[in-house]
């Protein structure tokens, strides 16, 4: 299996899983994958699914889930039923997979209908699940993606409807939901546009514009915001937009920002102390720097990312690199401190990328070391940390800063 994050050992079912269904989603498209990934990837999930390997039950249903959009009608029929007389053992996201599931190999119909008719229930409210990634907008969306692609008889063009409407609705706020929330949304609302067919534009616009394989989408990339946007010679017909924009303000300065985190950064000379970066006291070539990053959150946060971009003037030191190790290597921790668990680092010359699957309540330390390699003013700008998957939480640090000489 394919653990969660790239070098680990220990895999991950829901990792593997979902690793297939792309990989089968993008051979469909047309894309060519490395030699032999496909064939691997299908026999792990098939272990999954007939408990050859340790597994949840949620991890089986998901692995029925993407088998039986390729597999024949009567390959997985025993672990079908067998997660079916266990259901009740599950959640009803395992229910809206299996239903799926049962329903792309067309077997066990009545089977189908009642696993429906057991999640057709307001939605319980949970917390966030590291284990399978759930919450209560995906439930929603999987609940959703099943009663649309099963159809059962209650079904009806009303309920559509409003489950269409409420899909929408759900994904007007996806710039503050997570990756797998935005996912089973877009799977629900894709699901429910299927047999409607849009208009097909014209391609004689003015400005010109990028048109979609189809003919029923046209993008304007890299407009200037500034810029009034018209189109002429689109049709006259009803049709829907999507504006993304990207913008910048004139303030160089990045104050604190706690929301259910708190951030602090803290640079400490190796070298000399007494040379902390500033116009008074700046930074010469050379010096080794201590950079501790402290988080503060009063809540369980599971998969946390934090992000450091340093200045142009400061070079992050990987200390777990054999080479780099026989000149530099970190002090021991603070015993008071209570240093974070590192679950896998990127560690560029111009950035720090942390991620920790764990971050208990309370506060919580990790330290990184960089060196001086450019003498010059530069901005430090804020670190940023954030949970990947619930966007409620996240924290930014005040900017900064940092002054080197090469006197």
């Amino acid at each position: 299996m394919l653990p969660y994050w790239p070098g680990g050992s220990t895999g991950n079912g829901f990792v593997t899983c979902q690793a297939l269904w792309s990989v089968n989603e993008s051979v469909n498209a047309g894309f060519e994958s490395p030699a032999d990934l496909q064939e691997k990837l299908t026999g792990a999930v098939t272990k999954i699914l007939k408990g050859q390997i340790p597994a949840s039950r949620f991890e089986k249903c998901f692995a029925l889930f993407v088998l039986a959009q390729s597999a024949s009608n009567d390959e997985f029929r025993s672990e079908s039923q067998e997660l079916y007389l266990h259901r009740n053992e599950g959640s009803d996201e395992d229910r809206a997979l299996l239903a799926i599931g049962l329903h792309r190999q067309n077997i066990m119909s009545r089977e189908r209908q009642q696993l429906l008719r057991e999640i057709d229930v307001p939605i319980k409210e949970r917390a966030f699940n590291p284990a399978t990634f759930t919450s209560m907008t995906r439930a929603e969306a999987m609940r959703a993606f099943a009663f649309d692609v099963v159809s059962p008889p209650t079904w009806t063009k009303q309920r559509k409807q409003q489950a269409r409407e409420r899909m929408a609705k759900l994904l007007d706020t996806a710039g503050s939901l997570s990756t797998q929330e935005n996912l089973w949304l877009l799977l629900a609302f894709r699901s429910m546009l299927g047999a409607e067919t849009a208009p097909t534009l014209s391609n004689a616009t003015e400005p010109r514009g990028v048109l979609s394989r189809n003919g029923r989408a046209i993008a304007w990339p890299d407009s200037k915001i500034e810029k009034v946007l018209a189109i002429k010679g689109l049709n006259q017909g009803a049709l829907t937009f999507l504006l993304q924009a990207e913008y910048s303000t004139k303030e160089v300065d990045t104050d604190r920002v706690d929301r259910g985190f708190r951030i602090e950064r803290v640079v400490k000379n190796l070298t000399d102390s007494s040379r902390v970066g500033t116009s008074e006291a700046p930074l010469k070539l050379g010096d080794q720097l201590l950079i501790t990053y402290r988080l503060n959150t009063r809540k369980l946060q599971n998969f946390v990312a934090l992000e450091d971009a340093l200045p142009a003037g400061l070079e992050v030191v990987n200390p777990n690199l054999a080479l780099v190790g026989k000149f530099f290597q970190l002090p021991p921790p603070d015993p008071q401190d209570r240093l974070l668990g590192l679950s896998y680092s990127e560690m560029r010359d111009r950035s720090a990328l942390l991620y920790f699957d764990t971050v208990d309540p309370g506060s919580g330390t990790y330290s990184i070391l960089a060196r001086a390699t450019a003498a010059g003013t530069f901005r430090w700008p804020a670190t940023q940390v954030a949970p990947m998957y619930d966007s409620r939480f996240s924290g930014l640090s005040p900017s900064s800063l940092c002054v080197i000489s090469a006197d």
